[in-house]
């Protein structure tokens, strides 16, 4: 698959359509470039050590909802 763009009607790029493989790659290096907080790198010691927290969908969609 080649990369191909979504035009507007005036001919403007739009969007653009990219391989999967293109697009983790993408996803990859911009989180080796991130300067990651404090918090984000205690959260990911916590899932490397297998000390991690999950929390259910529901509960996280609970907190969320307007009520």
């Amino acid at each position: 698959m080649t990369t191909q763009f979504i035009t507007n009607n005036k001919g403007e790029k739009t969007a653009v359509i990219i391989p999967v493989s293109e697009y983790e790659d993408l996803l990859h290096q911009h989180h080796l470039n991130l300067d990651l907080t404090d918090g984000y790198k205690t959260m990911m010691e916590q899932e490397n050590s297998g000390k991690g927290e999950y929390i259910s969908f529901n509960y996280i969609k609970e907190r969320f909802q307007h009520k």
